[in-house]
């Protein structure tokens, strides 16, 4: 007899966690994660030097493990017309609030997830004899850390 897998039992997420964030303002807040069963694609292992906004995967000592671009703008938004074959416009906003999802790798080491604001600074001018310049360290806002209910510790 071939024993068959239980189909009422959940299985194993494959190390991706969706995490649903709210924000008002600068105060940002993760309200919802949960283990998602999906491959997930895009994200550096060893972060470059892009700005953007990101999710930052991080371990029990603050080491880095991943970062994901959050494609989020909440700057503006889209305001549509009474009449359809007007074009949709985008308008910006005066104090943005609003809630954004991202789904990060979640590894067994994850422990926590840190969102960041990345500003890449543009490249010096050429120095003497046109040697090419050093690229300036890129900044970053850290806008929050959360604790991740994963891996080990949320087992």
């Amino acid at each position: 007899m071939i024993a068959m897998p239980d189909t009422d039992q959940p299985s194993d997420p494959s190390g991706a966690v969706r995490l649903i964030f709210e924000y008002e303002g600068d105060d940002v807040r993760l309200i919802h994660q949960q283990p998602v069963d999906v491959l997930v694609t895009g994200f550096d292992a060893a972060p470059d030097l892009r700005a953007g906004r990101f999710a930052e995967v991080r371990d029990v000592d603050d080491r880095p493990l991943a970062r994901v671009a959050v494609r989020h703008d909440a700057s503006s938004r889209e305001v549509f017309p009474e009449n359809p074959a007007d074009p949709i416009t985008r308008v910006e906003v005066e104090h943005p609030r609003g809630a954004f999802t991202v789904v990060v790798p979640a590894a067994a080491t994850a422990r926590r997830v840190a969102l960041l604001d990345v500003d890449v600074p543009p490249l010096p001018p050429p120095g003497e004899r046109g040697a090419p310049p050093a690229p300036a360290a890129p900044r970053e806002n850290v806008l929050g850390v959360f604790p991740l209910e994963t891996g080990e510790a949320g087992r």
